[in-house]
């Protein structure tokens, strides 16, 4: 059974032969990932030949399209990653002015007909990253927004309705491009904190959810299937992901969920994708963990019928692990991952 047969039976819960794989920095995976580019008028070097493999990153004293002025430096703990540093929706005032990039910027999809080709057998993603929240506070700032969440709802809801027009345009434009080639849409919002959702769940339903729900749609009318990535403690939201139409669920603290509560609740009803949780069990190196954790994981997350995808955590520095720590986890699941 070839990759990309996998992951659709995975997702789709049609009896895969074993759980997908993606452990792209180990040379083994299921999926092959393109990443949406920066506008060729913002690049660091415009005449620089794209690979939409690699994900692009910023560079020190970037600003972004959106207007968020960006560091790159060992001293802001931000890596490879960049982190925002200066917020231009400094006043609400500003908002009828706030400049939206255009989703159908020259150079944003430079490099997509060679990763098609390149593609092989494997399952294609795409990856538009901060797709709601993440961008919104990038622009207004963390804490800014979470206080005008309760204070300004209709400002929020505004600001929120013209990031998801953005996302809507990136899905539109993928599609038209690939001509339906691309399998899958992927983005991220970390919702949760080590102990609960950063909003109640009820002003999540009011706000964020129905804008979720015009990109779901779009997307399930492109024919894709949607994987988002969300950290922290959000079991209250997994019923509303799979209600959204969420096909794909990315995690990288089951413990902190609760695998046995997550997969007695939710197996089978949506796919998970799942590392060893980055705090309590992969940094410790501890291999008798690593296995239980992996037999664990496919005991109460997968099923029969699929389910379950096992995936790499890149950034092991940050979280003090070690490469062959994830080496480990890897040959576990390719042991225990057998349907």
């Amino acid at each position: 059974m070839k990759s990309y047969e996998i992951m659709k039976r995975n997702i789709e819960f049609k009896c895969p032969e074993r759980i997908g794989l993606r452990f792209n920095s180990l040379g083994v995976s299921d999926v092959y990932r393109i990443y949406t580019q920066i506008p060729r008028s913002l690049r660091e070097d415009r005449d620089i030949k794209i690979n939409m493999n690699k994900k692009p990153r910023p560079f020190k004293n970037f600003m972004d399209e959106w207007g968020c002025g960006w560091d790159k430096d060992a001293n802001t703990g931000s890596g490879d990653m960049g982190m925002v540093v200066d917020n231009p929706l400094k006043d609400w005032s500003m908002l009828d002015d706030l400049p939206i990039p255009d989703p159908y910027a020259e150079g944003r999809f430079d490099g997509l007909e060679e990763a098609l080709e390149s593609a092989g057998d494997k399952y294609i993603q795409l990856n538009s990253p901060q797709c709601l929240f993440e961008r919104m506070h990038f622009l207004r700032g963390f804490e800014n927004l979470l206080m005008d969440i309760y204070t300004e709802p209709d400002k929020v809801k505004k600001l929120a309705d013209k990031v998801i027009d953005y996302q809507i345009g990136i899905v539109k434009e993928a599609y038209r491009l690939s001509e339906g080639r691309i399998n899958c849409f992927d983005t991220t919002d970390d919702w949760g904190t080590q102990n609960s959702l950063l909003i109640s769940p009820d002003l999540w339903r009011e706000i964020f959810k129905p804008r979720y729900k015009r990109l779901m749609d779009v997307i399930k009318e492109c024919g894709m299937h949607i994987r988002f990535h969300t950290d922290g403690k959000v079991n209250d939201l997994m019923e509303d992901f799979i209600e959204l139409g969420f096909d794909i669920v990315n995690i990288h603290q089951p413990q902190l969920l609760g695998i046995e509560e997550i997969g007695e609740k939710y197996a089978g009803r949506i796919c998970f994708e799942a590392s060893i949780d980055i705090q309590a069990t992969l940094p410790t190196g501890d291999k008798k963990a690593i296995e239980d954790e992996v037999k664990k994981l496919i005991e109460y997350w997968s099923t029969p019928k699929g389910g379950l995808i096992a995936v790499e955590y890149r950034y092991l520095d940050a979280i003090g692990a070690t490469k062959e720590s994830l080496q480990f986890a890897l040959e576990c699941f390719q042991k225990h991952g057998k349907l």
